[in-house]
């Protein structure tokens, strides 16, 4: 026990702690993304960073398994716009499918925050 208490106090535990949550609402938080816009990968892990101050950051190591299992599920499309004489960005395009598939997993979301809400009274 004791170990676990410095482990919690040294950050180890915490940190672990944020890990697992930022795994379990990235592919929510990618979906909601993209369903204001068309995104780059890169655009995806800025927005990430600026729209939470810089606590959540997404990084791109991250970012392609999961775009890349959406893709797969028929979530999300990908196509390839040119961007000056010789480069090319890959975007990723909202599905139908996807708008589905998000409102399915908010509204898990929002059950499980809901009830951790009422088990902690607040």
């Amino acid at each position: 026990m004791l170990e676990y208490v410095r482990k919690y106090r040294d950050g180890e535990i915490m940190g672990q702690n944020i890990d697992n949550f930022k795994r379990g609402t990235a592919e929510m938080l990618v979906l909601y993304l993209l369903s204001k816009e068309d995104l780059y990968g890169y655009q995806i892990t800025q927005s990430f960073a600026e729209k939470s101050g810089g606590v959540y950051t997404m990084l791109e190591g991250s970012l392609y398994p999961i775009l890349y299992r959406l893709t797969e599920a028929g979530y999300i499309s990908d196509y390839t716009k040119q961007v000056g004489k010789r480069r090319t960005r890959r975007y990723y395009h909202l599905e139908d499918a996807g708008r589905e598939y998000y409102k399915v997993i908010l509204s898990e979301y929002d059950s499980i925050i809901g009830s951790i809400d009422r088990i902690l009274d607040r």
